[in-house]
């Protein structure tokens, strides 16, 4: 029999499974309503939180309209149902309610029962079939009869004036399963399955981070092969697959796989565990539908610690087909194309990339990338790892030299076509080598955010400014939780000059993530063309860096006490001179001051030695100059020569 991976919820003498929708009460299941389980398991997922009437209404109803009557209900129920008495559900009068009991989560194996519900699942979303149906909530159903009771026996239970409404829903059964029938065999007589609807039934998915259910094992092979998997899926342009930076969240989150693949806006969610016993690594996999929250697909797959290529190329390929359907030529050779042969280069390639994307940007995960090449030298992600590590430092030799390798070594790898885009527009000013590179990259992957985003970002220095934001909308629509794309998005609405829609925007990233830093630094020069104080408002930021650095683990000895006294006196002069003394000190460590100083000297009316200090960070080639081609901070020097001899050093 087949084996997965359930979650439970425990409380008391209560057992919630949340992968298969069930309650138990002293392992005895509880007969209630889909609607009551649902209700439970939102409440037991915000465990003493507040949660609020309408959240709930939105997370239990969300395909129909239905009053808080049937919210009270519905937790009358699950009152009775759990013998609760008060002591797992609190109501909290025109709020909402809170569960308040102590909640133990835990993944068990237990027996996978095979049903055909996940055929009849998908065969529903593609003929676009929809029916809904609501059970009526009464104190009579919530005892369910069990599977052994006749027929006679069951109509028996329905009480009287309902009997008509229960032979009404039976016929409608009936004929929906007749419906299903019909186009199963519909389909299955089609010459392509996969275009039979004329789209595939899934056509966006996020891969979550596989759960390491060692608890004495490092989680880079997890995460590594997530990453691996989700690269490897994203090759299919039938697919749109949301990048790891939109799934790594994941593992610390309280959401559950489905509604985190909600707040993702995709179609599935892949979510699965790994786990080694006695040299056997176990990997369980689920696939379930973020709509309704049913299980579309599960499997699980074995293989020996040693031959960890054979086991991504049994997962890749099978839950290709499961997506697909059917897989076209070019989808079979794209699977059948291997990276390395070298199981132990593959592995430490794994490790050195879940650091990368733990931003671990260290000579360690240069050296599991180096080890990997030398037991395979012709290891293409091995030589785009050290070129992506790289290409965001001033090192720019090492990044290129690994990237052409890997781009000799494997022509159609579009990230890195991508990261070459980017090194040509920051670090060479190759204007025409960067728009081919990153229109090659989105021909390779069309479904890449990463690429649109950056090309959104090479669009808006040439200040083709509308292009630019249908670039980045696309990449907002590929990777829709990613708030640097949220960023870069506002910040193109003030490089347009509409700067009361740019702080808007940059405030909802700030409400999603009130320390992310790009937003708030972005807000100073917003507010400033607003009408505040640019001395005030860059100081507001400063004591925030401040404060987030004396938080951080050990914290910083930071003294934070005369710019907590200027910023209340409002003493901009005294704030202009402590910043330019900050800036003078770091000045030869950071040759980014030079356009600190720069914004100084314009604000106040210096313009030659504005200019000077931009001239500075040109020939520094300090990493964001380029934007002050379509920043409109810069716009009462620019029509100055030596404002305009700055853009041409620049190929701009």
């Amino acid at each position: 029999m087949k084996k997965q991976i359930n979650q439970f919820y425990d409380f008391g003498s209560i057992r919630l499974d949340a992968t298969n929708r069930l309650i138990y009460r002293d392992g005895a299941p509880l007969g209630v309503q889909p609607r009551v389980v649902e209700t439970l398991l939102v409440l037991v997922k915000n465990a003493n939180q507040i949660v609020d009437k309408d959240a709930l209404l939105d997370a239990v109803w969300h395909d129909a309209a239905v009053e808080e009557g049937g919210l009270k209900r519905n937790i009358s129920l699950l009152r009775k149902a759990l013998g609760d008495e008060g002591r797992f559900i609190e109501t909290l009068p025109k709020r909402g309610y809170r569960f308040i009991a102590e909640v133990k989560e835990t993944w068990e194996e237990a027996p996978f029962y095979e049903i055909e519900e996940a055929a009849e699942i998908i065969l529903q979303r593609r003929a676009t079939l929809k029916i809904t149906h609501e059970e009526e909530v009464t104190n009579e159903s919530v005892t369910v009869p069990s599977a052994a009771v006749s027929t006679e026996t069951a109509t028996a239970v329905v009480p009287q004036n309902r009997r008509l409404v229960y032979s009404l829903r039976v016929l409608a059964l009936l004929a929906m399963a007749i419906a299903v029938v019909a186009g199963f065999y519909f389909f299955r007589g089609s010459e392509n399955n996969a275009t039979a609807s004329g789209s595939p039934p899934i056509r966006t998915i996020a891969v979550l981070p596989l759960r390491n259910l060692d608890t004495n094992s490092q989680n880079s092979f997890a995460l590594g092969l997530t990453d691996s998997l989700i690269s490897r899926l994203g090759k299919f342009n039938r697919l749109t697959v949301r990048p790891f930076s939109a799934v790594e969240k994941f593992n610390e989150s309280r959401k559950d796989a489905v509604t985190f693949g909600q707040e993702l806006k995709t179609d599935a969610v892949l979510e699965g565990t790994i786990q080694t016993i006695d040299n056997q690594v176990r990997v369980n996999l689920r696939l379930a539908d973020v709509k309704t929250g049913q299980q579309l697909w599960s499997d699980n797959f074995e293989e020996t610690a040693s031959d960890l290529l054979k086991l991504q190329d049994a997962i890749s390929g099978k839950v290709a087909q499961v997506l697909l359907i059917k897989l076209k030529h070019e989808e079979e050779l794209l699977l059948s194309k291997k990276a390395t042969t070298n199981a132990q280069a593959y592995e430490l390639y794994l490790i050195g990339r879940e650091r990368w994307m733990r931003r671990e940007m260290n000579r360690d995960c240069l050296a599991f990338y180096r080890k990997a090449i030398e037991l395979d030298p012709n290891f293409a992600l091995a030589y785009l790892g050290i070129a992506d590590l790289y290409a965001f430092t001033y090192e720019t030799k090492v990044a290129e030299d690994a990237l052409a390798k890997a781009i000799e070594l494997d022509p159609t790898l579009h990230e890195a076509y991508a990261t070459r885009g980017f090194l040509q527009m920051f670090h060479h000013w190759d204007w025409e080598g960067a728009d081919r590179s990153l229109r090659r990259a989105i021909e390779l992957a069309p479904n890449s955010s990463k690429a649109h985003h950056w090309y959104g970002v090479y669009l808006s220095i040439q200040n083709r400014l509308d292009e630019a934001q249908r670039e980045m909308e696309r990449a907002l629509e590929l990777d829709p939780t990613a708030l640097v794309i949220m960023t870069d998005l506002a910040e193109l609405h003030y490089f347009k000059s509409d700067y009361e829609r740019a702080e808007r925007e940059l405030e909802k990233v700030l409400t999603i993530d009130p320390n992310f830093l790009n937003a708030r630094l972005n807000l100073v020069k917003i507010r400033y063309k607003r009408g505040a104080s640019y001395f005030l408002e860059d100081a507001e930021f400063q004591l925030f860096w401040l404060k987030l650095r004396k938080s951080e683990t050990p914290p910083q000895e930071i003294d934070t006490s005369r710019l907590e006294e200027m910023l209340a006196k409002r003493d901009e002069r005294g704030l202009q001179k402590a910043a330019e003394e900050t800036y003078r000190r770091s000045l030869k460590a950071q040759p980014e001051v030079h356009l600190s100083f720069a914004k100084q000297y314009l604000l106040t009316g210096e313009k030659e030695r504005c200019l000077h200090e931009l001239e500075e960070a040109v020939a520094a080639r300090i990493f964001t100059i380029p934007f002050v081609a379509v920043d409109p901070f810069w716009e009462t020097v620019r029509s100055e020569q030596a404002f305009q001899s700055i853009l041409r050093r620049m190929n701009l």
